[in-house]
């Protein structure tokens, strides 16, 4: 059996709480538009967070190579692929210059190319893109220094590249 002081202290609490409650509620009635904002900045402070990261995914992989820059590195990156598959190459780093940068041939006239109608008009239609040539290539790698792997290096680029051999250096790591 309880007795009553046990029962008063009962009553005590559960109307402290339900004190607790209405003081809660009269605060943020009183500061709806403050919680509001504060809760707006705070979750466009995170979404500008989770926007700086990178999750894993490779946007050059989906790009297309149009850009020169893009161009350079997609050779670059098949270059140094190439070199490091030859026997006695396990490093190598590759730079690479072009001649200009890319040319785009256009249709003309009805007559002779393909030409797109648009809303607002006619417009010619790409034909092809003409890449820039290579200019020159330098290889740093892995017994680079010797001349079994500096001739092999040295054809190889020269043959798949079509630049001759006085525009490929191939140096020692």
């Amino acid at each position: 059996m309880e007795s009553k002081s046990e029962y008063i202290r009962e009553d005590k609490v559960e109307n402290s709480g339900s004190k607790e409650k209405k003081s809660i509620s009269k605060f943020f009635s009183r500061h709806k538009k403050e919680l509001i904002t504060l809760l707006l900045a705070a979750v466009g402070a995170v979404l500008l967070i989770i926007g700086e990261f990178d999750f894993g995914k490779d946007e050059t992989a989906v790009q297309e190579y149009t850009d020169v820059g893009f161009y350079t590195e997609y050779l670059e990156d098949k270059i140094e692929k190439m070199c490091k598959s030859i026997s006695g190459i396990d490093e190598a780093e590759v730079l690479l210059t072009l001649d200009c940068s890319s040319e785009y041939i256009y249709g003309e006239s009805a007559s002779d190319y393909l030409i797109l109608k648009k809303n607002d008009g006619e417009e010619a239609a790409m034909l092809r893109e003409i890449y820039p040539k290579v200019r020159g290539i330098a290889v740093v790698c892995t017994g680079g220094d010797l001349p079994r792997i500096k001739e092999t290096v040295t054809e190889l680029l020269s043959a798949s590249m079509g630049i001759s051999v006085s525009k490929i250096k191939v140096a020692g790591s």
